[in-house]
């Protein structure tokens, strides 16, 4: 099977994704989403302010990796973020 992302056995990350911001209680909080290389295709990975578990999925072509970066900054609109 031929690698999507051509992988070469280290995760790299790509200039994909997108960084908003949420001001808060006198500070503001940072989501991030960033798209790394992976050997069945790209992993996007969304975390808020660095820390815990960043939801992450892996995405197997470049339409549905620009759907799901979409479909989250969309999310976050909705809810404040920007």
């Amino acid at each position: 099977m031929q690698h999507l992302t051509g992988w070469t056995g280290v995760p790299e990350r790509l200039p994909h994704g997108f960084t908003m911001n949420k001001p808060e209680g006198g500070q503001t909080h940072v989501a991030m989403c960033e798209a790394w290389t992976n050997p069945d295709g790209w992993e996007l990975r969304l975390t808020t302010d660095g820390q815990g578990v960043p939801i992450a999925t892996i995405v197997r072509s470049a339409d549905e990796m620009r759907a799901l970066i979409e479909t989250w900054r969309t999310a976050l609109l909705g809810t404040g973020w920007s």
